[in-house]
């Protein structure tokens, strides 16, 4: 690991390794566009990030570190349609579009000096295929036949057909460095102190990591963009502890805390004006799964019943503090093919009422609950242990099922238990969540392959239909040919209700005002943080 020399750490450093005070450096200078230079952010984390091996990461606080450190071949926009040059000067497709060109850059090096090239490239799609290295999303670059190195600044990736997806599918994951990884036995890759010690060529790079205290990043001397960052350095500061952290953004001893519990959002905006809230929705969504497999959940009229007797309006501004909106769709509406003219279903305890009666659902004996043949209507939501809200969710869905008629207990369970639970089909009803990617795509949850246990599809929801146009819109060369399919095929999953939609919630993120050139997007809030900068207070 990188250390910086004795005599360049200041005694704000020194305070940060003492738990004292956070760096809170301010700027020095400016470049030619009148930002200022210099500075540091702290950034408060409840825990440390598993690793900085970008073929090992799966944690959100991992993945945002990786994305200072190293550097993808384009950069993804906020459609995730489009993209825009970064390893890559530019690209083409061939004329039967099976093949797709990359001119690269020739002025990036990596932090130990040496030059970036296509031998990169083509050695980091070797390790993301490895069976060994096993990156958890290998099967993205399942139709890549072949990446060719044509010259040093040349590269060509080969597909075995054309669809949609082909360009992201060449971007996604962030490029190694070949000099420094093919030293390391692919067995392991995993395990090796590279996770500790990365070599990247992004605007940042590692200058410390002490475990459950802090990991310190530096401006990269050698990043290409030589007016790039803005600011000295990121400080991810860790505090297991949330209430702790939000005391820290409320004193300044942090400048960022994304995912402000709700509970504490009206004291921060009443009593902090240095603070800026930011809010957007997130890659997430909540819902109660229903499982298909039992005779309570058959029937869709009955889901939709089920979905009539709950107030997701109301729990949003009881759970998540009105920073949530309802989910109308089993495709993500940050995605591009989300349909958004699909009508919710709205709150009618009422009709719910006489649906279930007209499916012969009636409380015969008045003791307040429904019952059929003699079956009282009685099923358990069950969810994990730890996780407050869903527990939140569950019990007052657990009310307003009680108000048409229907009793449901509430099952806690130890989080791997939980999962395997759900897998095997054991549950009659569970809360979940999900995180989509930047592809629009309905296969995991929806399709019949998907069906555990190989597969996400948990609710066991089957539909030849939904089954040909995911692989008919997955095909398409172009949102416009795709969209349609798309369309019809999220309204045939939301008319059957396997899923009982919720909510999608917003990311509350605390930011100090001083810290400015914010501009977070649907990718994420640190999108673009070497161009932030520390100013004035707003």
């Amino acid at each position: 690991m990188r250390l910086i020399p004795k005599q360049r750490v200041t005694w704000l450093i020194v305070c940060l390794l003492a738990c004292v005070v956070p760096i809170l450096a301010g700027a020095c200078g400016s470049r030619e566009d009148g930002k200022p230079v210099g500075g540091t952010v702290v950034i408060g984390l409840l825990g440390d990030p598993e690793t900085l091996n970008p073929l090992v990461a799966t944690t959100v606080e991992s993945k945002d570190i990786i994305n200072l450190v190293y550097m993808r071949l384009l950069d993804e926009q906020a459609d995730f349609i489009s993209f825009k040059p970064k390893l890559a000067k530019s690209w083409e497709f061939s004329r039967d579009s099976l093949s797709i060109t990359f001119s690269l850059r020739e002025d990036v090096l990596w932090e130990d000096g040496v030059p970036f090239t296509a031998a990169d490239v083509r050695y980091t799609w070797e390790l993301q295929t490895d069976t060994t290295v096993a990156w958890a999303s290998r099967h993205l670059k399942d139709r890549i036949e072949d990446v060719e190195v044509v010259d040093d600044f040349t590269v060509v990736f080969h597909f075995t057909n054309r669809y949609l997806y082909q360009l992201m599918d060449a971007n996604d994951g962030v490029i190694l460095p070949k000099h420094v990884v093919e030293k390391i036995p692919r067995a392991e890759f995993r395990t090796s102190k590279f996770g500790r010690d990365p070599v990247g060529n992004g605007p940042f790079r590692l200058a410390r990591w002490v475990s459950g205290q802090y990991v310190e990043l530096e401006r990269n001397p050698n990043y290409f963009e030589g007016e790039r960052p803005y600011l000295d350095g990121v400080v991810y500061r860790i505090v297991p502890d949330m209430t702790t952290l939000v005391t820290q953004l409320k004193t300044g001893e942090i400048d960022c805390l994304e995912s402000v519990p709700n509970d504490a959002l009206p004291g921060v905006r009443r009593d902090n004006p240095d603070i800026k809230i930011y809010s957007y929705p997130s890659r997430d969504y909540t819902f109660v799964v229903w499982n298909l497999k039992k005779p309570l959940f058959e029937n869709a009229e009955v889901r939709r019943a089920l979905a009539m007797a709950v107030d997701v309006q109301e729990m949003i501004e009881t759970l998540w503090g009105g920073m949530a909106q309802p989910m109308n769709s089993p495709m993500h509406p940050i995605l591009w093919a989300h349909d958004p003219t699909i009508k919710r279903i709205e709150f009618d305890p009422g009709r719910a009422k006489k649906i279930l009666a007209a499916q012969g659902w009636v409380d015969r004996d008045g003791d307040g609950f429904i019952e059929k043949d003699g079956e009282p209507f009685e099923f358990e939501m069950t969810t994990n242990q730890g996780n407050q809200l869903r527990a939140d969710i569950a019990t007052m869905c657990q009310e307003y099922f009680r108000h048409v008629g229907i009793r449901a207990t509430i099952r806690m369970m130890e989080w791997n238990t939980f999962i395997q639970w759900v897998i095997a089909g054991e549950f009659d009803s569970c809360v979940l969540g999900w995180g989509v990617g930047t592809r629009a795509d309905l296969t995991n949850l929806w399709k019949s392959t998907s069906r555990p246990p190989g597969g996400l599809n948990v609710s066991g929801f089957a539909s030849p239909a939904v089954d040909s146009l995911i692989d008919r819109a997955k095909n398409k060369l172009g949102p416009t040919e795709a969209q349609p399919l798309w369309y019809r095929c999220q309204r045939i999953i939301y008319d059957d209700q396997p899923f009982l939609f919720l909510t999608v919630p917003h990311e509350v993120v605390g930011l100090n005002r001083r810290i400015q050139g914010v501009e977070p997007n649907a990718i994420g809030f640190f999108v673009n943080l070497p161009d932030w900068y520390v100013g004035e207070r707003e």
